[in-house]
């Protein structure tokens, strides 16, 4: 039997042959084989057809670069390194910096032992101006330039790292950041500065910046200024450019800024341009220079310090007003009082306001004891306490009170100034408080806080109330009135009687006896407030109603708003009650050890 021979079985030949027959190969082709190549050969002419490539790109470029303008060869490079002669550096004419560097004589002194080891940083506007500093440097641009000068020729020309033009606004707050971080520039220097910034960032971008969108914007180059900085600062640039290298910070945000602010408020309400002030910052201007002159014909022990007096100058501005609206110095307090009351007043109604004059003192005073002092005269602004703060005899209490209780006689005031102001009795005789002292020393840390205490009761017709205690916080408590609508003999008017409610209730609340911790350490033969709350709730409430018969609510000494405003409303008793509030306020910060703990209601007594 013949073998089957398959595929695999057959030669080489005789399987191409039989695969040929199939179809499955194609046709033997007679024509040569092309060349193998190597990798080398393959490499090369990579290689080649790559760089006709970029031939071809050259070309390209060329015929681009051709029809474009020609580019300037002398265009700096960014971050370049550079020889420049010193000739074509020169200050920055925006510099924030005006006035001299106070590290000038350490800058020199190094700069002339070891040269400027590091080196400034320049920029310029256009390809043909000279260079300026960026970011710092005129300093040292300043002392090369004296060096050089006297004949030191390694300052012919200076090594500089160069950047390209990026507009006045980066330049100026590149100067601002440098010296904000070397903390060597003064208020006057930065405020201008930020307004160079603001104008030239405006200018270049076409936009206007609200104080916002400047604090935003320079925080953005690094420079982190607050929103009431920045207003300060405008304020100095647009009002106190006559004094701006002697303000500063403090004294402009907390001085010279609010009282510079009101005089203009109140001048506008009588149609006073604010073009009067000017004289009065001149002439504060050439104190400051005339000290500055002296100081230069002085040895140094001699010498005078040139400080601004910012209280003097609120004053001059407030006299230069007052002439010129023809009113007392005096009342200049109380009509810009007014003005910050209401804004819509007029100046006939400020017209109005009057000076109080104080209140005649007694004419005979029983001393406290055998070794009482004679009372001293009351010197500068605080007001002597004397005479308003002696004994008096006992008068009866209220039917039922279960001890005698004081009471007063009345007080000689003055009307309130507008004339929309409560009225008050005329010619009432002078009265005396229980229980406070013939005299209160000036280095009492509470004298300020009573002094104007008493004159706040100058105008409600409280002294009949005010009993000095000193163990109390502020020094006072307010004892229960025996009867509102009276003071003595006399009858009050509704108004006034109302404008009497208020400002005891007021006084009652910020003396802090509306906290049993301290009522209770006041001698009840002293004071009814104590007694009575002591009594308990309901004996309180119902001697409290007694006292405040129709102006209060269920035995509530709670001040109502419409009580509030009325205290504000008008501009002599607001003001005087806003001065208090802030003598309270820096007698609790100067004497933290009078506040056992914070004025609390207890609810055993009183809320």
């Amino acid at each position: 039997m013949a073998i089957r021979r398959t595929p695999e079985t057959l030669t080489a030949v005789a399987r191409a042959a039989t695969l040929r027959n199939s179809g499955a190969l194609p046709p033997l082709s007679l024509s040569p084989r092309p060349p193998t190549t190597s990798r080398t050969e393959a490499k090369n002419a990579a290689v080649a057809d790559q760089a006709r490539a970029n031939l071809g790109q050259m070309g390209r470029m060329a015929r681009h670069i051709s029809s474009s303008p020609a580019l300037d060869p002398r265009a700096d490079a960014n971050d370049s390194f550079s020889i420049l002669p010193i000739s074509e550096i020169e200050a920055y004419q925006y510099n924030p910096r005006t006035g001299p560097n106070p590290r000038y004589a350490d800058l020199r002194a190094s700069i002339v032992a070891d040269g400027i080891t590091n080196p400034i940083t320049v920029t310029r506007r256009t390809n043909t101006s000279k260079y300026h500093p960026y970011g710092g440097g005129n300093t040292r641009l300043e002392i090369a330039k004296e060096l050089q000068s006297e004949g030191d020729s390694r300052f012919d020309s200076l090594q500089v790292i160069v950047k390209t033009w990026p507009g006045d606004a980066n330049v100026i707050s590149a100067h601002l950041a440098e010296n904000e971080n070397r903390g060597d520039i003064s208020f006057w220097e930065k405020a201008r500065g930020v307004s160079s910034f603001k104008k030239a960032h405006e200018e270049e971008f076409d936009v206007v910046l609200s104080t916002g969108d400047l604090v935003r914007e320079l925080k953005s180059h690094g420079i982190n200024f607050g929103q009431k900085v920045i207003q300060n600062f405008a304020f100095a640039v647009d009002h106190l450019g006559s004094i701006g290298p002697w303000l500063k910070a403090k004294e402009v945000n907390e001085v010279v800024r609010p009282g510079f602010s009101a005089a203009m408020s109140l001048a506008a309400k009588f149609d006073v341009q604010p073009s009067l002030f000017e004289p009065v910052l001149l002439k504060h201007r050439d104190q400051m220079l005339a000290v500055i002159t002296f100081n230069e014909k002085q040895e140094e022990v001699n010498r005078k310090p040139v400080e601004l007096d910012a209280g003097e100058l609120v004053s001059d501005l407030n006299e230069a007003l007052a002439e010129a609206i023809g009113v007392a110095p005096e009342v200049m307090p109380l009509m810009i009082s007014a003005v910050e009351s209401n804004s819509r007043i007029s100046a006939d109604d400020l017209r109005t306001i009057q000076v109080r004059k104080p209140p005649a003192p007694p004419i005979a005073q029983p001393p406290l004891g055998p070794s009482a002092a004679p009372v001293p005269s009351s010197a500068g602004p605080q007001r002597s306490l004397s005479g308003m703060l002696g004994d008096v005899p006992p008068a009866q209490p209220p039917a039922s009170a279960p001890h005698p209780a004081p009471a007063l006689a009345p007080q000689t005031t003055r009307p309130l100034a507008p004339p929309q102001a409560a009225p008050t009795a005329a010619a009432m005789p002078s009265a005396r408080n229980p229980g406070l002292p013939e005299n209160v020393s000036a280095d009492d840390p509470t004298a300020h806080v009573l002094s104007l205490v008493l004159d706040l009761s100058d105008l409600a017709l409280l002294h009949d109330c005010i009993l000095h205690v000193k163990t109390m916080p502020f020094g006072f408590l307010m004892d229960m009135p025996k009867a509102l609508n009276t003071v003595g003999d006399k009858t009050l008017p509704e108004v006034q009687v109302q404008v009497r409610a208020a400002a005891w209730k007021l006084l009652a609340s910020l003396s802090g006896q509306v906290d049993a911790q301290w009522f209770t350490h006041v001698d009840q033969d002293m004071s009814n407030w104590s007694r009575f709350a002591q009594a308990g709730p309901d004996a309180f409430r119902r001697n409290y109603e007694m006292s405040l018969r129709g102006i209060t609510d269920e035995g509530n000494p709670a001040m109502l708003l419409a009580e509030v405003y009325l205290m504000f409303s008008q501009p002599e008793l607001g003001y005087i009650t806003v001065q208090l509030l802030r003598a309270m306020e820096q007698l609790r910060l100067d004497h933290p050890e009078r506040f056992v703990k914070p004025v609390q209601s207890d609810s055993d007594y009183p809320d």
